[in-house]
């Protein structure tokens, strides 16, 4: 029987794909697509010592598991021994079911005597299953990204404001997390993307400096004070706040999604977060 290496490699790195898919699903951690390829292809190439006679030492039990282990530190990320071993038991129990799953396909194709070898020389339900597991890895990171969306379009605002005779309007994101407020003034404040505001002057007598920590780092922003800012998205009436605007040097959004970061404290009402009136 004639089989091509390259074929036999994408077989087996779709059902690797699958298997580390199907195990992040039921551990609820979310991982990265370059991380599930690489992953899946280590173990595409490690499946040649099932062909190959002369790598048939290294296709003993502990060197599977131990190809197991790298595939899922890979995806997973680093983590503690007795983590990695429930990963590990995951993903051999994911795997197991479905070997089942192909040998019970098998049987109802392939005769079978007691006492006997039993050989599978037809298998066409393969195809099928290969067929099954990519449209569900497509439909899976279809729907995520869809999900992803969904969830960052209802935390998109667009902000409008004039300063220094200027007329500015960009799309930012709400950071729920972020709590970066001028301590004096106790305005929230608005990082916008550097290049998009570089026209305005930071450096004048109305400058305010904020000093911020963040886990790791920490260090201080240059904003200035604007007022009446007008706030909207589709779930939020138009309002009009005060709130201190900083440059951050940092791209926001890789796919240009937003431009802007707002602090939690931009969106609530009240006069504890600077003034706050309706929208004309």
């Amino acid at each position: 029987m004639e089989i091509y290496a390259d074929v036999f490699i994408f077989e087996n790195f779709i059902v690797n794909f699958f298997l580390l898919s199907i195990t992040m699903k039921c551990i609820r951690h979310k991982c990265k697509m370059v991380s599930l390829v690489i992953s899946g292809f280590i173990g595409g190439v490690y499946s040649l010592v099932l062909i190959i006679p002369k790598l048939n030492i290294i296709a003993s039990l502990p060197c599977e598991l131990l190809v197991a282990i790298i595939m899922l530190r890979m995806v997973y990320g680093k983590t503690s021994i007795l983590n990695m071993i429930k990963l590990l038991l995951v993903f051999l129990l994911i795997t197991c079911a479905l070997s089942g799953i192909c040998f019970l396909f098998s049987l109802r194709q392939n005769i079978y005597l007691i006492g006997s070898t039993f050989k599978i020389e037809k298998y066409s339900v393969k195809y099928i299953m290969l067929g099954i597991m990519i449209i569900y890895i497509i439909f899976s990171r279809l729907i995520d990204h869809i999900k992803d969306k969904i969830f960052t379009n209802e935390y998109i605002f667009e902000i409008e404001f004039e300063v220094q005779g200027q007329h500015c309007k960009f799309r930012s994101f709400l950071d729920t997390g972020n709590e970066l407020r001028e301590p004096i003034t106790n305005l929230p404040c608005i990082l916008i993307e550097e290049n998009l505001i570089n026209h305005l002057n930071f450096n004048d007598k109305n400058t305010y400096n904020i000093l911020y920590s963040s886990i790791g780092y920490g260090g201080s922003l240059k904003g200035i004070r604007v007022n009446n800012i007008k706030i909207k998205n589709k779930n939020y009436l138009l309002e009009k706040i005060d709130a201190i605007i900083c440059p951050c040097k940092e791209r926001l959004s890789k796919e240009d999604e937003f431009n802007a970061l707002l602090s939690r404290g931009v969106v609530c009402e009240g006069d504890v977060y600077g003034k706050v009136n309706s929208a004309v």
